[in-house]
């Protein structure tokens, strides 16, 4: 299965949100976190809601800046009213009730490599009904050998991080939904431009 192309944008000023037209990618990813002030431009939103993912990550869970709770479900749940798909830490749900059927629940371990059971009961919990589970680690220890075990549930998200971006590609060729890219400048460690993953998923998949 060809995984979904995700180009990370960061979204700073109003003036940012026109640069989605000029990306060639499945989806687009609005990091509101870069933001000093989050907010949702509704009409914006509503003119590329196939296009869109959102995502406003605490700087807790690895965001740009500060966001509280009550800010991030404001802006969550109206994004839910809008059908927008959008990324929500499964941290964050466990003190928030907020929808995630459809949407993206996501873990995020920067420094270590987690229990593989921790990871096991939130993978249980959320991938029947969520769009998929993003289970992003850093490269260390036995990362592989743990992604591996991810790569075997269904509807699952693999993100290794500050790895080559080669095994970003390699990773997600197993049983990834999407794989992260930046359009023109990294959000996440081992990031690849967006351009050159649909070259190379590209290659792949046609040479099939």
């Amino acid at each position: 299965m060809k995984p979904l192309v995700v180009a990370s944008l960061p979204i700073r000023t109003r003036a940012d949100f026109s640069k989605v037209d000029q990306i060639n990618s499945d989806l687009v990813e609005l990091r509101l976190d870069y933001m000093n002030e989050p907010y949702v431009d509704i009409d914006f939103i509503r003119g590329h809601l196939r296009k869109l993912l959102v995502t406003i990550r605490d700087k807790n869970e690895g965001g740009v800046n500060p966001i509280s709770d009550e800010l991030k479900r404001k802006i969550l749940r109206s994004l839910d009213e809008l059908g927008v798909l959008y990324d929500v830490e499964a941290s964050f749900l466990k003190r928030n009730n907020v929808n995630y059927k459809g949407k993206v629940v996501s873990v995020h371990y920067f420094n270590t490599v987690p229990n593989f059971q921790e990871v096991k009961e939130i993978l249980e919990k959320y991938s029947k009904d969520a769009f998929t589970v993003k289970v992003a680690i850093t490269g260390k220890d036995n990362y592989r050998e743990f992604l591996g075990k991810v790569s075997s549930f269904d509807n699952v998200t693999i993100v290794p991080m500050g790895v080559d971006p080669i095994e970003r590609i390699a990773f997600s060729l197993l049983n990834s939904k999407l794989i992260y890219a930046h359009a023109g400048e990294s959000t996440a460690p081992g990031q690849m431009d967006y351009c050159t993953v649909n070259r190379i998923l590209s290659c792949i998949f046609n040479s099939k």
